[in-house]
């Protein structure tokens, strides 16, 4: 497989179709079958930021902002017509000055204007650093040109268009106090006039773009003074003064503002008091202007866009609406534009779809001064309100007027709809209407000059009409009619526009409110053939973001939860039925519809996820519910067969579960079978190529084999195996769609259902949209949608971003039970660096208890400084086994992990910023242990985006001293879970069953040991409970009376023993004959003699009763005079028990040690009843359903799952009555907004309230966010925003860990300036692994610059599909010759920044070393994106582009790419485009610093290198690739040669250190 030395390598062989490697591949190298992107569809999701994507409404751009825009080359930044500019800027060097020339500003911008302000042309300026180092430095607001101004505006614009790169930061970083200087001049700039309508939409755009930045202070500052208290000088008046008596703390304010901006002297507060109702009026009259011209270009509709859009973001920020929305409503704008001429013109589209949602925010239920969402009577009653007004005005002003006055009387429900108001002001005079504008609608027109214009036209055209018609008359005076009392007057086409608006304005005002969660829930939520087939409904299009969308968007603040979660429902919504379009785009194709004689369609193909189907039924339809129309749910049968298909095909289709979702079509094949690229129909195209015609979603509930049995069941014990080849799949179909369908169905259209004839599904990972979505449904209907008061206000964007903070809340705890957290008091010491006092007695070890003691006052706002004061204790005896005694962590936690733990065992919200290494994972574990063991009363709910990363949490908390019983792991990734035990709900279920039998089997062999034989105390839990009771309980309350009464030495031990005596023997009778005999006697002799009677009985006595002792109780003496025994273990009553524990089990050491560990049996024999107790539910509950549902709600504490299931469980959670105290998110940076709000709300209020307490996120906003596949919804819309990001763009307070023990030092450098203070633990500084070189190669990171191969760079052999043949080449070289030098090949891992490089890089791997045991596979060969949240040894990266730098430019992805590898980092690419990229400078200015040719050490053998870090041996500088291959094969040669030596010798082959799978 190596080539000859200087020979050039033989490719591997990638031609669709080919099996056999063939030795060769084309220059241009194509992707491999099943690595293609699917035809059609969406590229893969590391592709995202290259993603196909597109708009809604296809709006007509400029020539210079369509999608045709390419990115600027390498060519274009190194020697294009801007190269020569930016060497003024660009010199090298720390010290290096650059001296400002106005002309140049002046030249660029002319050249931008000339060329129609091209966006390569501005992306080419971007990348090459213009604004940073040369506009914005040498910015001055009194000196700068118009030029220079506009030129600062435009590159902002692009790099918030880009995303990739911070709009802001150089602002931020240098010169932030001259930005109100220029936003001010740019207001100057407007208000002048001057500028071109192009200029003009830039700098709106960058108006929005600081309107959706509220987060950096400088911009809020002066965006914020616009739309303040001030613009209501432009209010009219009667609006103005009802505002007032609304809200009694305005009227106040209002006199101080009257005293500031009654007659503003600076421009500034000029600005401050007109800005915004000047530009209402100016739009207005643009809306008016633009209708009158007989054509209409994409530049005019292009500014009315983009103005709408400002709009739209100023009333969606409760900061911006609470003052601006009066302005607008009171210019009735909506009304206006849609009545204007441009607004019925079909390119128009976007602005109506913009309009639209501007009227939707106009109208929102919300109260714009407290900010609280308004209720459906609070809006009804403001409803009856504008009516009441309306009649009030019609009966006093009008009272002669008897259709007003009839409408004065009128009932409100017979006046409040559309019909009966335009019925009513129809025939009504201009006079009429404009006097119940001004009194009703608050609207003067003559105080509006754009309405006054148009009144002025409209009497100037009557004029003209009636001056036209009597001169008509004169000159024609046959036709003159005969005079009449009262002339008609002449209504012109000006006069009657006039009095449509003015009525519609009415009628606008006054109709009857729809509520928006009334259309949500008529809304289907699968998507249909008109919405998925339909480009302005679904973008398709690649989005440049040069344009609008009619999008709603996430940015950092929302009105109320029900606008957060509409927004999050649309967007996610149309996000889905993107990816839904692909999967079809890809099947059908394989399915080839077809027809046959009779023209019926057959499909003549074969699709993995597609099959033919059989028929549908349905089943039942249940009634609606009270006050809704639609059916509460409709059942169906679906058939279809499997024959033919193959056994892992039909293993997928059998493995459908419960809530899955298939897609049932109607596919009518067309005449003549499309036999084109697929890649190459429009969306509009495809249906009709392929004869799609309708498209329904369905939800499973069940599937049954051919004989009707069960095959769906979630546990997989009671699953059984399916029968014959036919299916049937019991579905739930969508109601409101079912509804919608039998309405068509009446109207005369074609029924749906028993036309379709396919049936098609989704990838389980992919095909959870239907229930996120039903879950945001039920929220916004829900009165349980209550996230806890103190994260109330943060989470919609507004208050204290700090305020959840647990410092700052009442419930902060004064003592913590730290336990193991620390391993020593110099632990205790070091964590607490910014305490007053640390006050550690002497000698105490863990675990430890820690009460926090405020020391003195505080300032408000700042953590009061604090008093630590630490004890200890000591945990008891658990059992004599050695699996009783309790793990202990051995992680010494720095300070900022401490603080993390702390903040995270106390209520509130905890923040945390892990970076790479830096113990995240660790540091939630030991919070998951306290919070366990510190409140035992309460539930823990785990959450991460991915199950890699939730199952290595859940590994680690499943070796800490918590019983595996409480843990239960929900979701389909416990197969991916590397544990012996089965932590699923069924697998916790057979658990508990199982562990009730051997505890049982306990019980049993605990009765024998009393002698109980027969009596069934082990028969069920009651059972053993009883005799627990009554005989355990019993024997160790007499076991304790013993202990007393024999004493701690045991003197008395024989009246704990009685049993242990023998009975007692009676006096001799000839004693008692000999004593009666003497008792008649007298004198002194017989007293001698009977005294000396008396004393020989006594010996007698005392050597019989010495006799009377058994031989235990003599035993027992003897062993407590020897020490061997104690009175505890004489008297033990288990200990037969407890034989199979570790022996001796009394040591004897002690009393007290015997007495501890005698305590220590009795509770574990309690703790063993105890687990019995739990078992007893799973005894009583019959079926497994039942026990399952037990085990979420009452018996497991510490629940994980994803996001995801989350999402889907969510109903049925709620069903259950679920409930749970705490929520830790893990990977919270990658998870989208909407799927971290519905963990939170997992459970029902409790009359209102949250039972939540804690919320602790972790994750790094440093690295990627969310994966969204279309472009359009991640730039425009922000879908791929987390809610962990946007609380860090709040400045919500946060713990940062900053110190790292994965990577070597030198690595680390190459992204920990990405983050605050990251430094690095003792382990990477002095463990043998980190100091030691790595062997064979003279550095442990570096860039090996590649040119082109065989004269090509990057390719793309489809669409988005980026290759590079002579980096995939280098890449598996490198491979080989690190597992030439022993190197495991699951040590390295070798990463790609695209789809396409991964797919050749696996397969040049495949043709050179998967079967070559010397070499073998890698560990992983994928993407930069797909690896986020791993790390291997060794990490081999390729950037593939050549031409452009691609999305590696997104600093998240660089450091996501540079923190993967712990030894070793070599990353190949075309270092001359990437070291001119500002963003990517800290990393390659690193990389410059070392050789830009592969660095090797040659004469280094296989094993450990014995060279130090940064140290040099001999290095070798690999040329090129060619190079490459001749050192490997002449390496290859020499291992070969010294293995044959070795076994020539004997010694066999295992000498020769060929590496481990060589031998």
């Amino acid at each position: 497989l190596l080539p000859k030395a200087g020979a050039p390598s033989p490719p591997p062989q990638t031609a669709v179709g080919s099996a056999e490697p063939t030795g060769a591949l084309p220059k241009a190298a194509g992707p491999q079958p099943g690595l293609v992107p699917k035809a059609g569809g969406a590229p893969p999701a590391e592709d995202a930021v290259t993603a196909v994507a597109g708009d809604v409404a296809t709006p007509a751009l400029p020539p210079s902002a369509g999608s045709s825009a390419r990115k600027p080359t390498l060519r274009d930044v190194v020697s294009g017509e801007f190269a020569g500019y930016a060497k003024k800027w660009a010199k090298a060097g720390p010290n290096a000055k650059t001296e400002f020339e106005p002309e140049v500003v002046e030249a660029i911008y002319s050249s931008l204007r000339s060329g129609g302000f091209q966006s390569t042309q501005v992306m080419t300026l971007e990348f090459n650093s213009y604004l940073e180092r040369y506009l914005w430095p040498f910015f001055d607001a009194e000196k700068s040109s118009v030029a220079h101004c506009l030129s600062i505006s435009l590159l902002i614009n692009e790099k918030v268009r880009d995303g990739s790169v911070s709009a802001w930061e150089s602002i931020a970083t240098t010169g932030r106090e001259k930005f109100s200087g220029y936003f001010e001049r740019m207001l100057n700039l407007w208000k002048d006039g001057e500028m071109a309508l192009r200029e003009k939409t830039f700098v709106i755009q960058f108006w929005i773009n600081c309107f959706q930045s509220l987060e950096q202070d400088f911009v809020r500052d002066c965006c914020l003074r616009l739309t303040g208290l001030q613009s209501w000088f432009h209010l009219n008046e009667l609006h103005r003064n009802k505002l007032f008596a609304s809200n009694k703390k305005l009227p106040a304010f209002w006199k101080k503002v009257q005293k500031k901006y009654a007659e503003p002297k600076t421009t500034s507060a000029k600005h401050e008091r007109n800005f915004m109702a000047e530009l209402l009026d100016e739009i207005l009259a643009s809306f008016e202007e633009f209708g009158s011209r007989q054509t209409l270009g994409a530049e005019e509709l292009s500014y009315l866009e983009r103005a709408v859009e400002l709009l739209i973001d100023l009333l969606n920020q409760l900061p911006t609406r609470r003052f601006f929305r009066p302005l607008l409503v009171d210019k009735h704008f909506v009304v206006r534009c849609r009545g204007s001429k441009v607004a019925q013109l079909p390119e128009a589209r976007l602005v109506n779809q913009l309009l639209g949602i501007l009227r939707y925010y106009e109208n929102f239920e919300i109260d714009d001064t407290t900010g609280k969402p308004l209720s459906r009577r609070e809006i009804t009653d403001l409803h009856y309100e504008r009516l009441q007004l309306l009649q009030r005005v019609c009966f006093q002003d009008f009272p002669d007027n008897a259709p007003l006055r009839q409408l004065a009387l009128s009932n409100v429900s017979v006046l409040d709809t559309r019909d009966a108001l335009q019925q009513n002001f129809g025939p009504l005079s201009s006079e009429v209407l404009k006097t119940l504008c001004a009194k009703v609608s608050y609207l003067d027109v003559s105080k509006d000059p754009v309405l006054a214009g148009m009144e002025q036209a409209a009497q100037v055209a009557a004029e003209k009409a009636e001056k036209a018609e009597a001169e008509k008359e004169q000159q024609d005076p046959q036709i003159a009619r005969p005079k009449k009392k009262r002339k008609k007057k002449v209504k012109t086409e000006e006069e009657q526009r006039f009095r449509e608006l003015l009525t519609e304005i009415l009628v606008n005002r006054l109709e009857r409110p729809s509520l928006q969660q009334d259309d949500i829930e008529k809304m289907p939520l699968y998507p249909t053939e008109e919405l998925i087939w339909d480009p302005n409904l679904v973008p398709e299009e690649h989005y440049s973001g040069d344009y609008s969308l009619a999008l709603p968007k996430l940015n950092l603040q929302f009105l109320t939860i029900h606008d957060y979660l509409l927004r999050n429902f649309n967007l996610f919504r149309l996000e889905s039925t993107y990816e839904i379009r692909g999967d079809l785009t890809d099947q059908i194709p394989r399915m080839r519809p077809s027809r046959d004689e009779d023209g019926n369609t057959y499909f003549a193909g074969k699709a993995r996820m597609a099959l033919p189907m059989q028929s549908l039924e349905v089943v039942n339809v249940k009634r609606p519910k009270v006050g809704e129309i639609v059916p509460a749910e409709v059942r169906a049968e679906v058939r279809f067969c499997l024959t033919g298909v193959l056994p892992n095909i039909r293993q997928e289709w059998d493995q459908l579960r419960e809530h899955d979702v298939i897609f049932l079509l109607c596919i009518e094949a067309p005449d003549e079978l499309f036999e084109g690229k697929v890649a190459d129909l429009s969306v509009s195209e495809f249906p009709e190529k392929f004869g799609v015609v309708s498209l329904r979603g369905v939800e499973i509930t069940e599937l049954l084999d051919e004989e009707g049995n069960i095959i769906s069941d979630p546990n997989p014990s009671e699953r059984k195996t399916p029968v014959g080849d036919n299916r049937v799949a019991r579905v739930l179909l969508d109601p409101a769609q079912y509804h919608a369908d039998l309405d068509a169905v009446a109207e005369g259209k074609k029924e749906v259902y028993s036309t379709l004839n396919m049936v098609l599904r989704r990838k389980p990972k992919e095909n959870n949209f239907k229930a996120i979505l039903q879950t945001i449904r039920s929220l916004m209907s829900s009165e349980d949608t209550v996230v806890p008061d103190w994260l109330h206000d943060l989470f919609l964007g507004y208050g204290d971003p700090g305020a959840a903070q647990y410092w700052k809340l009442p419930t902060s705890l004064q003592t913590i039970d730290f336990r193991d957290t620390f391993i020593d008091q110099d632990h205790i010491l070091e964590s607490f660096p910014d305490a007053d006092d640390i006050d550690i007695p002497e000698d105490l070890q863990r675990p430890f208890r820690i009460e926090f003691e405020k020391a003195g006052a505080s300032e408000a706002g700042k953590r009061p400084s604090e008093r630590i004061v630490a004890s200890a204790y000591k945990l008891p005896n658990m059992g004599p086994y050695p699996e009783c005694k309790p793990k202990e962590n051995k992680v010494r936690f720095t300070p900022v992990q401490v603080e993390a733990i702390r903040s995270g065992v106390n209520p509130g919200l905890t923040m945390v910023v892990g970076p790479p290494g830096t113990g995240k994972t660790d540091t939630a574990v030991q919070v998951v242990n306290l919070l366990f063991h510190n409140f035992p009363d309460q539930k823990i709910v785990l959450v991460a985006h991915s199950n890699q990363a939730l199952n290595d949490l859940f590994e680690k908390i499943v070796a800490l001293d918590i019983p595996e019983r409480y843990l239960l792991r929900l979701g389909r990734g416990i197969q991916e879970l590397d544990a012996k035990q089965d932590f699923s709900k069924w697998g916790r279920v057979n658990h508990m069953l199982q562990r009730r039998l051997d505890l049982l089997a306990k019980v049993e062999r605990l009765a024998e040991t009393f002698s109980l034989v027969g009596e069934d105390v082990g028969y069920t839990c009651e059972n053993a409970q009883h005799f627990f009771l009554h005989h355990v309980q019993y024997r160790w309350a007499d076991f304790q009376k013993k202990l007393v009464a024999a004493g701690k030495d045991g003197v008395n031990i024989h009246k704990a023993m009685p049993e242990a005596r023998k009975p007692k023997l009676k006096r001799p009778k000839s004693k008692r004959r000999r004593h009666a005999e003497g008792e008649g006697e007298e004198g002194e002799e017989e007293g001698a003699e009977d005294e000396d009677a008396r004393a020989e009985e006594a010996d007698n006595i005392a050597a019989i009763e010495e006799e009377e002792e058994a031989d235990e109780l003599i035993n027992a003496r003897k062993a407590l005079k020897n020490g061997t025994r104690t009175v505890v273990s004489l008297l033990f009553p288990f200990g037969e028990f407890f034989a199979d524990a570790p022996q001796p089990l009394f040591p004897a050491e002690s009393y007290e040690a015997d007495l501890e560990i005698a305590e220590g049996c009795f509770r574990y024999l309690q703790k063993m009843f105890e687990e019995i107790e739990e078992c007893h539910a799973f005894e009583l509950l019959r079926n497994s359903h039942d026990r399952g549902n037990y085990l979420i709600t009452t018996h497991a504490r510490i629940i994980a799952m994803t996001c995801t299931h989350a999402a889907l469980t969510r109903s049925t959670l709620v069903n259950l009555n679920f409930k749970y105290d705490n929520l830790i998110m893990e990977e919270s940076a990658q998870i989208l907004e909407v799927e971290t709000f519905i963990p939170m709300l997992l459970q029902q209020s409790e009359r209102g309230v949250s039972r939540l307490k804690r919320v602790m996120f972790i994750g790094d906003h440093h690295q990627l966010p969310p994966v969204v596949k279309n472009r359009a919804f991640q730039k425009y819309g922000h879908l791929d925003q987390s809610l962990y990001a946007r609380f860090v763009r709040l400045k919500t307070p946060t713990v940062d860990l900053n110190l790292q023990g994965r990577a070597r030092p030198d690595i680390a450098e190459l992204y920990s300036w990405r983050y605050k203070d990251l430094g690095n633990l003792s382990n990477v500084l002095t463990d043998k692994k980190y100091r030691q070189a790595n062997a064979g190669l003279s550095y442990e990171y570096q860039f090996i610059d590649v040119d082109d191969f065989d004269g090509q760079g990057e390719t793309q052999p489809t669409p988005h599909f980026y290759q590079n043949l002579g980096e995939a080449e280098y890449c598996v070289a490198l491979f080989m010759y690190m597992r030439l030098l022993g190197i495991p090949g699951e040590k390295i891992s070798i990463l790609s920044t695209y789809n396409g490089q991964k797919a050749l890089i696996r397969d040049v791997v495949r043709q050179r070393c998967s079967w070559n045991p010397l070499f073998g596979d890698p560990g992983k060969i994928t993407t930069v994106d797909r690896f986020q949240g791993q790390q291997n040894d060794y990490i081999i990266v390729s950037l593939v582009r050549t031409k452009h730098v691609g999305h590696l430019r997104d600093v998240r992805r660089l450091v996501v790419t540079m923190s993967r590898a712990r030894l070793g980092l070599y990353v190949f690419g075309r270092f001359g485009l990437f070291e001119n990229c500002f963003e990517l400078s800290p990393v390659f200015t690193r990389f410059a610093k070392r050789p830009r040719q592969l660095s090797l050490e040659l004469e280094e053998k296989p094993g450990v290198s014995e060279r130090a870090t940064n140290e040099l041996g001999a290095p070798t500088l690999v040329k090129d690739l060619h190079h490459m291959w001749a050192l490997l094969q002449e390496r290859m040669k020499a291992q070969f040669q010294a293995a044959a030596s070795v076994v020539a010798a004997g010694q066999g082959l295992a000498g020769a250190g060929v590496g481990p799978a060589a031998a």
